[in-house]
């Protein structure tokens, strides 16, 4: 990934979409030239005026008018919703107003920001360069068990005519499997759907608990879809370890930082 700052705003891309001239994309963090974090969730309803200045300073900073965002209301499933010009500006200004019920969201049209808020959860972000069309989708663990990761492939292949071997991926920051400990259910959970699961669990402990790998769930998820390795770009960065840098819900933040993606015209 590549660490950018822009007037004391610090931010990510990936490096293979920053290679693209044809979309804009950014993750953000907690750093900004204030002396506030920069949090940007509506969820708690709380300090709303300071959040959606902080909206306002993120679009400016990577030069998407503010009125493009599209935010949603994420749920942990794997409900997926294809956006127009229509949609945007949803949620930019009160959570209620956001893509209600909803973990991805997918496009064709420019000048339409779809965004995903995190703070351990997976943000994905999805560019076939060919067909022209952009994704983003939220997977914490229960949505990285219902497959929605890979059911917005499967959207952009049936609905848009994308190969999977065109798509490129970008798995965003997030926390690691060494600090995501999870119960004996959620791994019987995943025991239902996921035939390798020695790949993604890790039992180390003696009081039944095991160790999650959200990013590698996530990237056999996109493996399976038709996607290839190549083109499937993991930040490595764990926002539990650089909770200096990103917000953290293991370590207590109410925050939350948004990767988002958006289309630009030719």
């Amino acid at each position: 990934m590549i660490q950018k700052e822009q007037n004391g705003l610090v931010y990510f891309q990936f490096d293979a979409f920053s290679q693209k001239k044809n979309i804009k994309h950014f993750i953000s963090t907690r750093i900004n030239n204030k002396d506030t974090s920069f949090n940007l969730s509506l969820y708690n309803r709380s300090n709303t005026n300071e959040i959606i200045e902080n909206r306002q300073d993120l679009a400016k900073f990577v030069d998407i008018p503010f009125t493009n965002f599209i935010f949603q209301q994420q749920v942990h499933s794997k409900n997926i919703s294809i956006l127009t010009k229509a949609d945007a500006g949803k949620g930019i200004q009160a959570y209620y107003d956001g893509i209600s019920d909803n973990d991805a969201m997918i496009t064709n049209k420019p000048g339409v920001c779809l965004t995903v808020m995190a703070g351990d959860c997976v943000p994905i972000l999805f560019y076939d360069p060919i067909k022209k069309i952009i994704a983003a989708a939220h997977a914490g663990w229960r949505g990285t068990y219902k497959r929605v990761t890979q059911l917005t492939i499967e959207m952009m292949t049936n609905q848009f005519g994308c190969k999977a071997s065109d798509i490129l991926a970008g798995i965003g920051p997030s926390i690691s499997q060494k600090n995501y400990e999870v119960d004996d259910n959620v791994y019987i959970e995943f025991e239902k759907r996921f035939d390798n699961l020695s790949q993604i669990f890790t039992n180390t402990d003696e009081n039944g608990k095991y160790y999650l790998d959200l990013w590698e769930a996530n990237k056999q998820q996109l493996i399976s879809a038709g996607l290839s390795k190549e083109n499937i770009e993991l930040s490595n960065i764990c926002t539990f370890d650089q909770n200096n840098l990103f917000f953290s819900a293991r370590r207590g933040d109410k925050g939350r930082f948004v990767a988002g993606i958006m289309l630009c015209d030719d």
